[in-house]
């Protein structure tokens, strides 16, 4: 396969069941020109792919590809990675310029973790992998019975989409900014009546998003958003690099599913490093400019896992916990 001359953005579109995926995507392709660089891959857990035939009646000549019958997380992941080296070898054989951008449209039962690992096999494509999360407001989410997947599609996003935002009052509106910040501190929240407006920002391409090399605590807020999920601080005591990362690994082998998110970073003498993972996927691993204050810190998003799980997985050096919903 010949890979694109640059890196593609890639969308990973999840959220809740009846969120408001299909409708912020259809507004992007309503907006986009015919036989842009988009393309669009939908999935649905059922035989019938009712939100890829919507789609298809708003593409405007855009290239819609579906997979059915399946979660694109569990038994698709192959079908997935195949999908998307088909897309890129097809344009390549019309001789047009590669993709800018590839959107994933995930199940509303999807986990984003096994999404992301999936797409390791499309390593070498050096994709900007981004995960957009639609967070229904005139129904919250967080009260619906999946919460393990909705947690996850939360705090994985590194944007999350208010929608039906014109159907709730002022409190209602300020309750869901709320609840979204504390789940997920890291998150760029896209709160926009015009649902133009609202798509263009959900999709801005990552290339043009301002890298986030902020330390995890100066983005954490000290409030509770649901009974069961919990965003953990730990302050690692002058760590070597090396047993950081063991560490890192050893809890999401010990937590397992119950690790929604984790954003560690690491001082180093020279370098900082940047540690992520969305569910127990791990992301490449960024070397940053040594932060002024040199210290090293790792953000835990859970779910139903208690302080204790965490304090007692051994460590080569000392770390200082808090719960930040305490």
């Amino acid at each position: 396969m010949i890979p694109p001359s640059r890196g593609i953005d890639f969308f990973i579109l999840t959220g809740p069941l009846g969120s408001g995926k299909t409708t912020l995507l259809e507004q992007l392709l309503h907006q986009e020109e015919s036989g842009s660089g988009t393309a669009v891959i939908v999935n649905e857990a059922g035989v019938v792919n009712i939100d890829g035939a919507v789609l298809v009646e708003s593409a405007n000549g855009l290239v819609i590809e579906t997979l059915s019958n399946g979660c694109v997380c569990c038994s698709l992941g192959n079908d997935l990675v195949s999908t998307v080296q088909d897309l890129i070898e097809t344009r390549a054989r019309m001789d047009l310029s590669p993709f800018d951008r590839i959107i994933l449209e995930c199940s509303g039962l999807s986990m984003p973790g096994e999404v992301v690992r999936s797409l390791a096999g499309l390593a070498h494509l050096q994709m900007a992998v981004s995960i957009i999360c639609t967070y229904d407001c005139t129904h919250p989410p967080l009260e619906a019975t999946q919460l393990s997947a909705v947690a996850a599609q939360l705090s994985a996003a590194q944007t999350v989409v208010l929608t039906k935002i014109d159907g709730v009052d002022r409190k209602m509106l300020s309750d869901a900014r709320s609840k979204v910040g504390h789940i997920n501190p890291f998150a760029t929240i896209v709160e926009e009546l015009s649902q133009s407006v609202r798509s263009e920002k959900a999709f801005a391409a990552a290339s043009q998003r301002p890298l986030d090399v902020t330390p995890p605590h100066r983005k954490l807020m000290l409030a509770a958003a649901h009974p069961r999920i919990h965003v953990y601080q730990a302050r690692l005591s002058e760590p070597d690099p090396g047993d950081a990362i063991d560490w890192l690994e050893n809890i999401t082998g010990c937590l397992g599913e119950r690790l929604l998110r984790c954003k560690a970073l690491i001082s180093a003498p020279e370098r900082d490093l940047l540690m992520q993972t969305v569910g127990t996927a791990f992301s490449a691993p960024r070397l940053l400019r040594r932060q002024p204050e040199g210290n090293s810190v790792a953000i835990f998003i859970t779910l139903d896992c208690d302080l204790d799980d965490l304090t007692q997985i051994p460590c080569a050096f000392s770390v200082s916990w808090l719960d930040e919903a305490r």
